[in-house]
């Protein structure tokens, strides 16, 4: 959503942290924690010299926080629960605002419980495209999330403790058969967005 608060034009966007059934390939749901019913979340895309208004909920059955991984903010936004702010309790809702000085690739994930909440499956890409055009300007634009997860056969609920003996490969949140193709035309000029917080 667009607002004009005094001349100043505000970009809100709203993550729900919460967890998500997510069909890896035809057959093979999984029990994930995600945003706004998937894993990865949904990519947020703006302009550089924008300024963002982030609505994060949290319903998962713990706290969480979220980390604007790479962006150049106030120290209050970054995320980091605990050090930098609360944590956002099951039911609430927290604010993140800033402005985006810097353009390029750059992710969000949780900073409460790191290593359980992005193990199963909370990450998202926050993509900033450069306030003048690109020449030659890109022609297809592609985000790749990879996600290494160990489900135990029979069980639909991966084991965040799990660190290197994995059985499941995702891309964005699906496993081949499941995966979708990078379409493009002969002669394309193509860029690929690789973002990974797994092992």
């Amino acid at each position: 959503r667009v607002r004009n608060e005094g001349g100043r034009v505000v970009k809100e966007f709203h993550l729900i942290a919460e967890p998500v059934r997510q069909e890896f390939a035809p057959g093979m749901v999984v029990n994930t924690w995600g945003y706004n019913g998937s894993t990865p979340g949904p990519t947020i895309e703006v302009v550089e010299g924008d300024h963002v208004r982030l609505f994060v909920t949290n319903r998962l059955p713990e706290p969480t926080s979220v980390h604007w991984h790479g962006i150049l903010l106030p120290n209050g936004m970054d995320g980091v629960s605990g050090l930098l702010q609360p944590a956002i309790r099951t039911g609430e809702t927290h604010v993140y605002e800033f402005t985006l000085r810097q353009w390029g690739t750059y992710m969000y994930h949780p900073h409460s419980d790191e290593m359980v909440q992005m193990a199963l499956g909370m990450m998202g890409f926050l993509v900033v495209h450069p306030k003048k055009r690109e020449e030659p300007p890109v022609d297809r634009d592609f985000c790749i999330f990879p996600h290494m997860w160990f489900v135990d056969p029979g069980s639909a609920t991966p084991d965040p403790t799990v660190m290197l003996d994995f059985n499941t490969f995702t891309f964005n949140g699906r496993a081949y058969p499941g995966t979708d193709p990078l379409v493009c035309r002969l002669g394309d000029r193509v860029r690929v967005r690789v973002a990974n917080v797994s092992m």
